[in-house]
Formats: structure tokens, sequence, C-alpha cells
């Protein structure tokens, strides 16, 4: 039996559970797939991840660069580039729609990293993990945190957003629910 709730719902549970929480999701976002020469067109991915929610970005880098043995990192966050904070560092609310921001470090995607379950093209026909990769960007490191001492995309804390619209299942606190519009 599914739990389906409402984005509505979502952001209270979210709102009422203070503090960083782990969540695990599973949603189908766009690759970003480059236009020049991609007969796919738009290129979509399934992907299962587990991050935490309403942790600290600042704090999370600064913890980050220590256990790295930087000594007094020199770490300051931007403020969020784009829409408001509808809960702190939880969920995000940009032209009417709502996004769920979630955060790694290096140990927890050594731990459990996030699986891209399918590729598809925009016709939604299945796509193969090597032929998609032919058109996808490369990771990138955030220049910020390189500054502050964290070499390499893979040593840094990495931030997710997810447009609520994308969310096929959220996972919180042992709980699996299906995320629907109100």
């Amino acid at each position: 039996m599914q739990n389906f709730i409402s984005y509505s719902k979502l952001v209270a549970l979210l709102e009422g559970n203070a503090g960083a929480m782990p969540v695990g999701i599973v949603a189908t976002t766009d690759a970003k797939a480059r236009k020049t020469n991609n007969p796919h067109g738009v290129i979509t991915k399934t992907v299962r991840a587990v991050g935490f929610v309403g942790a600290d970005y600042e704090t999370s880098v600064q913890n980050q660069t220590l256990a790295a043995g930087v000594k007094n990192p020199d770490f300051q966050a931007d403020s969020l580039p784009w829409g408001e904070w509808l809960v702190p560092s939880k969920v995000i609310q940009h032209k009417g729609k709502l996004y769920l921001r979630t955060q790694t470090t290096a140990g927890m995607r050594r731990n459990q990293s996030a699986r891209v379950l399918a590729y598809r093209d925009e016709k939604g026909r299945f796509i193969a993990r090597d032929e998609a990769a032919k058109f996808l960007p490369p990771v990138r490191e955030s220049a910020k945190q390189t500054d502050a001492g964290l070499e390499g995309a893979k040593s840094q804390v990495w931030v997710r957003t997810y447009a609520f619209d994308s969310l096929e299942r959220i996972r919180i606190a042992g709980r699996t629910y299906v995320p629907v519009a109100d």
C-alpha cells in the first residue's frame, strides 16, 4: 500500500522535524544533457539517493575541511541564489514551485552513494548508461570549497535540489511516501 502525501503535508512534516534529518528519495530529473549532436533530445534520469535536509551548509563545509586536515577553515556560504526558504535548509519556494534541498558529505557518499536507476529520452525510451554519458556534463567541483581546502568534487559537500514534482518517493523517519500535488 502506498502512502500518498500532499505537498503541503510534506512541507509540514519537514517543518515539524527540527534540525537535520536523513531522507531517501527516488526522483526523475532533467539530466541537463548537452544539445549539440544529441539524438535523444532531453535526457531524464531516475535516481535513488540519500541525503540530509536541514543541515547547515556552511557548518558542514567547515566540518569537512577540518576532517580533511585544514586548520582554521575560512568558508562562508553565499545566500540562497534563487527562490526563498519556506523551511530553512529544507524547502525552497520559487515561482510557485516547491523544491527539496539535500546535501551529502564525501563519507555519506562512500557509505551509500546515489544510484542512477535509468536514463530515458524525451519519448520515454530507455537509454543505455554508456550512451547517455556521452551527452552529460561532468560533475563540477565548488570553487569556494576548493578555496577553503577541499580539493576535488569527491571530497566536497554536495547540495542537490529536487523539485517536489520530480519526487516519486521520499522516505522520512522510516516511512515511505509518494508526494502528490495539493
